[in-house]
């Protein structure tokens, strides 16, 4: 048997195909919205090095300085490692601020090294193992 929708049933199917359809957008606007920040590290132009994030190693583009783009916001592990281990590597725990980027230069500073924070110039220190 054909059932005949009704004028207000119509309506309700078309509001729900159109919240779904803004929901969807929505979530997809967010996640797209979420690797928008980046990470700019710069060294001293005398002690090359590479540099890890989450455990994967970022294309070197020079030996003296590392971009790494499509960063989601929040916590972000880092790692610098040195030329023909020079020097032990480093590790760091750095905040990446949504839609935004963390700028950094890289300082020895005793036995270890440091992140000078280019924004509100402040010094991050090596997570100790």
């Amino acid at each position: 048997m054909l059932k005949i929708w009704s004028h207000r049933s119509v309506k309700q199917a078309f509001k729900n195909v159109i919240f779904i359809t803004i929901l969807f957008l929505a979530c997809f606007i967010k996640a797209k919205a979420q690797n928008n920040a980046y990470l700019y590290i710069q060294g001293d132009k005398t002690i090359p090095f590479y540099v890890k994030v989450n455990g994967v190693m970022q294309p070197r583009y020079s030996k003296y300085y590392c971009i790494v783009p499509k960063l989601s916001a929040g916590e972000t592990n880092v790692e610098i490692l040195f030329q023909q281990n020079a020097y032990p590597a480093q590790s760091f725990t750095i905040n990446i601020p949504p839609d935004g980027s963390k700028g950094f230069l890289l300082n020895k500073k005793g036995n270890d090294f440091v992140l000078y924070d280019l924004e509100n110039q402040s010094q991050l220190t090596p997570i100790k193992k």
